[in-house]
């Protein structure tokens, strides 16, 4: 009976974390990276900057 206790527990912990993660990402977006497409290309000089 303890290890079924324990196995729901631990499957309830599981869903909670899952469900917790999926709100943050609502809440804050995911961790995607953006891939806008504006990528500067290596060894590419940039334009100064004047002021």
């Amino acid at each position: 009976m303890a290890d079924l206790i324990y196995v729901s527990i631990f499957v309830a912990f599981t869903a909670l974390c899952i469900a917790y993660i999926s709100w943050c990402d609502r809440i804050i977006g995911s961790d995607e990276p953006d891939t806008g497409g504006t990528a500067v290309e290596v060894g590419a000089t940039k334009d100064p900057v004047s002021l």
